[in-house]
């Protein structure tokens, strides 16, 4: 008898664990047919953006920052924040407005202009 629901406790915790991890489970019991469950992933609400140019990515918003990392023209990217900063002319406009990314493992900031396609 206690068997019975071994089956579903464990479909149970599958279902518990995709849901937490963002992952994939595949249950089923003996006899029936296996189900999976796809995790919904925060990416969803992402805005993505193009790169206008190569443009290197930022420790702060000011030109003259550490740079972190190169941003490759074309490379397209989740915009994580938005926010002012130091003023730029670059990528054919001028602004003040900076996007945070994460592009190949390196966070920091771009100027608005080079990435500014929003796709």
């Amino acid at each position: 008898m206690k068997l019975k629901f071994v089956g579903p406790a464990i479909a149970s915790a599958a279902l518990i664990g995709a849901a937490m991890t963002g992952g994939t489970a595949a249950a089923a019991t003996p006899g029936t047919t296996h189900t999976a469950v796809t995790a919904t992933s925060a990416s969803a609400a992402c805005v993505y953006a193009e790169a206008q140019a190569n443009v290197k990515i930022r420790a702060k918003r000011e030109l003259n920052s550490t740079a972190r990392g190169l941003f490759l023209k074309g490379a397209t990217t989740c915009i994580r924040d938005k926010a002012k900063g130091q003023s730029y002319n670059l990528c054919g406009r001028s602004g003040n407005d900076w996007m945070k990314i994460t592009y190949r493992g390196k966070t920091g900031w771009i100027p608005g202009a080079c990435g500014s396609r929003e796709l």
